[in-house]
Parts: C-alpha cells; structure tokens; sequence
C-alpha cells in the first residue's frame, strides 16, 4: 500500500456500509450516469458481503477512499462473448473506485486498483481470472489509471442503460512497440473501428484538443 502516513488501508465489512454509501453519494454529486454508474445501497451491501470484496483507505475515522472487487458478474455485464475470451476462466470485475475530493491527487485511484489486483490474485494456484473494468470515454482519469496499472481497452460498448463505456481488461498480451495510432478520447467511433480490428487502447496521452488514447496491436505470437 501507499506509504501515506496518515492514511489506514484496512479490508471493509458489512458494518462500514453506511460510510461506503455516504462517500459514493458525495462523489456522485454533480456526475451524471454518462460519466459514473450511480450505485444502489444494495449493490454496495453485496459487494461487502456474498457477491464481492472491498478495500477501505481511512484518515481517522474517516472513510476517504474505498475499491470494489465483484467476484458475482450477471450475464449483462459478462464481456466475454464480446471480445473472444474463454469462458472457463474465473471473471473478477473492478466493480468502482470512490476518493473523497480532498484527497484526490494523491495517487488513491490507481493505488487501489494496484491493491484489488494483489486481492483478486492473492493464493491463487491455478490460472488467474480474468480481471476487467469498465470506463466512461469521457472519465480520463478512471482509465487512464487503468491503462498505467496495465489493463488494455478491449471493447467500446454500451453499459448501464446506455451509457457508452471501454470495456478494459488486465493484458497479458504482448503488444507491437511500433505503428501505434493515436485518437482523441471523444472519437469513439473510429477507436470502436480500431478495436473491432483487433487493436488494442493501451496508453493515456496528451492530444491537440485534450486526453488523446494510444491504440497499438498486439505483437505476433513466436
């Protein structure tokens, strides 16, 4: 974990539903569904309980950042069938992050990704699941963490409703060093064209006109 002195990194339980909640009701203010998938407290209270797991980040008492790691995926959710992986492996979905706004900027979004990774991991014996996230185009910061803790864009495809998001995969491929191509982060039909292709989004970069996705094709296998 960060070496943040005055932060704790602690598992969550059932009893830290309340804060849980709290925390993703002030994080969603002012955000839209086309940006971040409101949660219900039910949801919340499965991922702390039978369907998944949580890792809390406390300053004090005080709750400021948490992750969920869903080990229970429903069929709508399931990218599998989409982008051609195998489908007995063992899915694990990172099911959303919330950061307090007075402790953004400290690297806690992409450290507990790093943290639900290690969690979805941990004694594994076997093969490893298949670890995904979903991202919104518009919502940078989210997958361009991601993209640094080394999951790849997969797929663009409508989730929650409707609302277009990358479906992002833990890689474990081997990508080309050379010709990649780059996209605004707002052209999302010619990124859907890359990846119907076979590319693959795996680099946040700076564009002309703002956050730009860096698409390269995974290398040929020797």
């Amino acid at each position: 974990m960060p070496p943040d002195d005055d932060l704790i990194w602690r598992p969550l339980g059932a009893a830290d539903l309340d804060r849980v909640e709290a925390l993703h009701r002030a994080v969603m203010a002012g955000l839209g569904p086309e940006v971040v998938k409101p949660e219900t407290r039910d949801f919340l209270a499965d991922m702390l309980g039978p369907r998944g797991r949580m890792v809390g980040v406390f300053a004090g008492e005080a709750l400021v950042a948490y992750g969920v790691l869903q080990h229970h995926v429903p069929a709508s959710d399931d990218p599998r069938a989409a982008i051609g992986l195998p489908f007995d492996v063992p899915l694990m979905k990172l099911a959303g992050a919330s950061v307090a706004l007075a402790y953004r900027g400290r690297g806690l979004q992409r450290a507990l990704i790093a943290a639900r990774v290690r969690l979805a991991l941990d004694g594994v014996a076997g093969t490893p699941p298949i670890l995904f996230a979903t991202s919104a185009p518009a919502n940078s910061a989210s997958w361009g963490n991601l993209l640094a803790e080394g999951f790849a864009i997969r797929a663009i495809k409508p989730y929650y409703g409707g609302h277009l998001r990358y479906v992002m995969v833990r890689n474990t491929e081997r990508m080309e060093q050379e010709g990649h191509m780059l996209l605004d982060a707002s052209a999302t039909q010619e990124q859907a064209a890359l990846l119907a292709a076979g590319w693959r989004g795996v680099a946040l970069r700076d564009g002309p006109s703002g956050p730009s996705l860096a698409f390269a094709r995974p290398a040929a296998k020797p």
